[in-house]
């Protein structure tokens, strides 16, 4: 049989050959060397490249300048010059004190001029500057030339009076209304249905800026009693034709059937409602209120212009009783 063979061994690997050694510096010297050549021909050359690239440079701005040029010039021919886009007329939407003229005045516009132009911002803020102004909406029509302005008023309830300040209820100028949100704002010319407004006599006014809320306490109750009047007005009751503040915690209202009332700043809706119920009863039996305090709470005080009728409301009188005298058994 024949014998096993023997595993061979590993081949050996061939030895690395040594890293060659480098020589070791002693010493030495780096110098820069500049390899550019110079040379009258090679100056010349370098000259007429420079030459070229500023030529290209100024025809390259010639150009943009005559871009911008032109389409400035376009543009002022076609759109600023154009007549389609000039103003002819401003219409002015709005109801209130303020006149139409006053607000146009107040535009600063001129016939003739661009509608694209026209600062629209400064236009807006120029016209809510104005007192009585709440609101305003702008719209142009370009093919009509038209500025519409859509001018909302403050509409006023009643005048405020206080001379200390310079403000006398129902004439021009000098005079102030107020709107329900205690703005106050001149009233430039008394119409008739201004003139038949309600005043506020407010003699101890700290403060009064034209178009600007007033933060006062008495004068926001004095606003929201004036409101539940006109209101109780309009379902048939005496209209109200003053309101003097004239303490912290009082006012005096004055109607038109010549009552004068008493009313405190605070809880007005419970006095509100004992009016109701006098008014009523006033009404029922004809009687003329001449004055009322409703600061009390109770024992109202209340007087009348005639005396009234108050069968059913007195007492009957007492029964006279007669003692007989007795004689004393004896």
């Amino acid at each position: 049989m024949p014998s096993p063979k023997k595993a061979s061994a590993p081949a050996p690997k061939p030895p690395r050959p040594a890293a060659k050694k480098q020589p070791a510096k002693v010493g030495g010297v780096t110098m820069d060397v500049c390899l550019r050549v110079d040379s009258p021909k090679i100056r010349e050359m370098e000259k007429k490249a420079a030459h070229r690239r500023g030529f290209k440079w100024a025809l390259g701005l010639i150009a943009i300048i005559c871009f911008f040029v032109l389409v400035k010039i376009t543009v002022q021919e076609a759109i600023l010059k154009n007549p389609q886009f000039e103003l002819q007329d401003v219409a002015v939407q709005t109801r209130g004190p303020l006149s139409v003229e006053k607000i146009v005045r107040a535009t600063l516009l001129t016939r003739g001029e661009n509608l694209l132009t026209i600062n629209m911002r400064a236009l807006h803020t120029r016209l809510r500057q104005l007192p009585p102004v709440k609101d305003v909406a702008i719209e142009r029509d370009f093919d009509a030339g038209l500025m519409t302005l859509r001018i909302t008023q403050r509409q006023p309830v009643a005048w405020l009076d206080c001379p200390r300040l310079g403000m006398i209820a129902g004439r021009p100028e000098v005079g102030h209304l107020l709107d329900h949100e205690a703005v106050p704002f001149p009233c430039e010319t008394v119409t008739e249905t201004l003139a038949a407004l309600p005043v506020i006599r407010y003699a101890a006014l700290a403060q009064k800026t034209a178009g600007t809320a007033i933060q006062d306490l008495q004068l926001t109750s004095a606003l929201k009693l004036l409101r539940e009047l006109e209101e109780r007005f309009e379902k048939g009751q005496p209209q109200v034709r003053s309101l003097d503040i004239q303490t912290p915690y009082s006012m005096l209202a004055t109607f038109a059937d010549k009552s004068v009332i008493t009313f405190g700043v605070d809880d007005l809706d419970v006095q509100l409602a004992r009016l109701d119920r006098i008014r009523l009863e006033a009404r029922q039996r004809r009687w003329e209120i001449g004055t009322l305090n409703l600061l009390a709470r109770q024992n109202v005080p209340i007087t009348f212009r005639q005396p009234p009728d108050l069968a059913g409301l007195q007492p009957e009188s007492p029964v006279p009783v007669t003692l007989s005298k007795t004689t004393s058994a004896r």
